[in-house]
């Protein structure tokens, strides 16, 4: 249940990235922007990473 947690903490934090972006200068706003993306792009990894080891398991039973 671990990685729930931290897919909400990567998705929160992502989205305060996008928030500050949108205030910041444009120049900032674009390094907010790509780590937001990165932090979701992460996030999605962790999801399908998780979503493969229950397929596994639901195999092997």
């Amino acid at each position: 249940m671990y990685n729930v947690d931290l897919i909400r903490y990567i998705k929160e934090t992502a989205g305060e990235m996008i928030g500050t972006a949108e205030m910041a200068s444009p120049t900032l706003s674009s390094v907010y922007f790509d780590e937001a993306a990165e932090l979701l792009a992460l996030g999605a990894l962790l999801l399908k990473r998780r979503s493969e080891v229950e397929f596994a398991l639901k195999e092997a039973a």
